[in-house]
């Protein structure tokens, strides 16, 4: 038996952002699996630059990952990250959406886009090269030559800013026509509306922020890189349903985003690479004129997939993700499964019980390994034993449904969730769309969201994996899970919804 206790393993937390802020990149690196089939050298070579797949698949883990390949393959490159939801706060993104929907009648004249349809590609391409402006003064100027292309590139992308006194400085501040002043944001709420005053009367700024940030894209093609690698990681595009102007506004910032990226990529002088969450793209597909993204996504982007074919093999890429976090804890040392493991948990093979409780992710690995901890009982034992799961299932199951809502808050409202889980508490973990409607009394709300929705809420919530399908005709149960690589839910010939098993504890599901 090992000496090493459950609370010792190093379980990381549930965002790789938040190990790495917290000094743990080490232990990361050291616990860090490539996902199967994961094209690295497509990734960093630019054929590829778009990592997909559903909450907590790694995506945030494999930028990581990138990252630390570029520089072990090259000391001298530089790596910098652009957060979407954390750099871009809600002050900023009104800020953006003003400037936009002056920005699209002039972009409208020229035919780039449809009419009366607002467009933040100018205002995404000016915040990429005022990134790639910082990242080279901080390499002291060593990532392009510092020739009169590059200075003449320098001085027309520092002409715009997001507040500035300067009145030969174009502020994207100053453009906004309703912004709330924060601390973040750095704007003087007097300053800012001075400006406006002077922006009614006239539509000289608009036109000169569209002239320059055309200007500024020339230039930059003009660039001669260094030949020190240059990578810009994207992460955190994120966008919640709720105030539906809102959420069609961060959508269309994701989109324009997306366009932008490609088309700065296209030019050959610096990589960028994207994460992007499944849902987030099936939003925009559903609320906003997606404008061909498809092609974007469709030719450069890559999906990140656990399954694994002999899912009773402790070789499979999760369980391994288990033990190589056991090993951080143990100096290196590779443990054993049967050493930290009982042969068979509830009557079940061990390795089975644990896959079957999850959805193919890492991020099941730590959420099982901090209940583990959590646990005051078990946490000092030296290894999982039945008892153990027993005591960590409730808290694995609230957390797992936890993350189910997140993924889900891209479609729906929190209100609009909450209403299905109403109707599924206390009852069968097998049922069908005819029985949760007769869960829902009629003439209530829930049962005109269930009859409005009821088409998209059966794929949707099988497609994060709150329930699969099961067939059950003549004794023998036939499975399908979206995690398993079983596309789009069934609803007739026998087939029936099956609620997640690590949902049921906390949803009080009736096995």
């Amino acid at each position: 038996m090992s000496q090493i206790r459950i609370k010792d393993i190093y379980a990381g937390m549930p965002d790789a952002k938040d190990e790495i802020n917290t000094n743990q990149i080490d232990s990361f690196l050291s616990s860090f699996i490539v996902p199967p089939g994961l094209p690295v050298d497509h990734l960093l070579d630019g054929r590829k630059y778009l990592i997909s797949g559903y909450k907590g698949v790694g995506k945030t883990s494999v930028l990581y990952y990138l990252q630390s390949v570029v520089q072990d393959r090259d000391l001298s490159a530089c790596t910098s990250f652009i957060y979407f939801k954390s750099d871009y706060e809600e002050v900023r993104r009104g800020n953006f959406d003003a400037v936009a929907k002056k920005l699209t009648a002039f972009v409208d004249a020229r035919g780039e886009i449809q009419p009366s349809k607002v467009e933040f590609l100018h205002i995404w391409r000016w915040v990429f090269f005022k990134k790639i402006i910082e990242d080279s003064i901080e390499k002291n100027y060593g990532l392009f030559e510092k020739n009169a292309d590059w200075d003449k590139f320098e001085e027309m992308v520092n002409r715009i800013s997001f507040s500035s006194q300067n009145k030969h400085v174009i502020s994207l501040s100053s453009l906004s026509v309703s912004l709330k002043a924060s601390p973040a944001s750095g704007v003087s709420a007097e300053l800012n509306a001075s400006f406006n005053k002077e922006i009614a009367k006239s539509d000289v700024a608009f036109r000169t922020l569209v002239e320059v940030v055309d200007s500024c894209e020339e230039l930059f093609q003009k660039l001669t890189p260094s030949g020190t690698p240059y990578y810009i990681f994207v992460d955190e595009m994120e966008a919640y349903y709720g105030d539906n102007k809102l959420l069609k506004r961060d959508l269309t910032l994701i989109r324009d985003l997306l366009f932008t990226i490609h088309r700065i990529n296209s030019y050959g002088k610096t990589h960028i690479i994207a994460a992007i969450r499944n849902e987030i793209i099936f939003a925009m597909d559903r609320f906003i004129q997606t404008n061909e993204l498809n092609k974007v996504i469709d030719g450069y982007s890559v999906p990140i997939r656990w399954t694994y074919s002999n899912t009773t093999s402790t070789d499979h890429p999760i369980i391994q993700i288990l033990m190589r976090r056991i090993s951080v804890a143990s100096d290196g040392k590779t443990p054993k499964f049967e050493e930290w493991f009982p042969p068979k948990i509830n009557n079940k093979d061990t390795v089975n019980y644990i896959l079957d409780n999850g959805w193919n992710k890492p991020r099941d690995i730590v959420r099982l390994l901090i209940a583990a901890q959590n646990d005051s009982i078990h946490c000092d034992d030296k290894a999982f034993s039945q008892a153990a799961f027993d005591t960590l299932r409730k808290e694995y199951s609230k957390n797992s449904l936890t993350e189910i809502r997140q993924e889900l808050q891209s479609l729906y409202s929190s209100d609009e969730i909450e209403m299905v889980l109403r109707l599924l508490r206390g009852g069968l973990r097998f049922t069908t769309a005819e029985q949760i409607r007769k869960n829902s009394a009629k003439g209530s709300h829930a049962r005109a969201f269930w009859d409005e929705r009821q088409d998209d809420i059966l794929e949707d919530f099988y497609r994060v994996g709150f329930w699969g399908n099961v067939n059950r005709t003549n004794g023998q149960y036939v499975w399908r899970w979206n995690h398993k690589g079983d596309t789009g839910v069934l609803t007739g010939n026998g087939w029936e919804l099956a609620i997640h098993p690590a949902l049921c504890s906390e949803l009080s599901i009736i096995p």
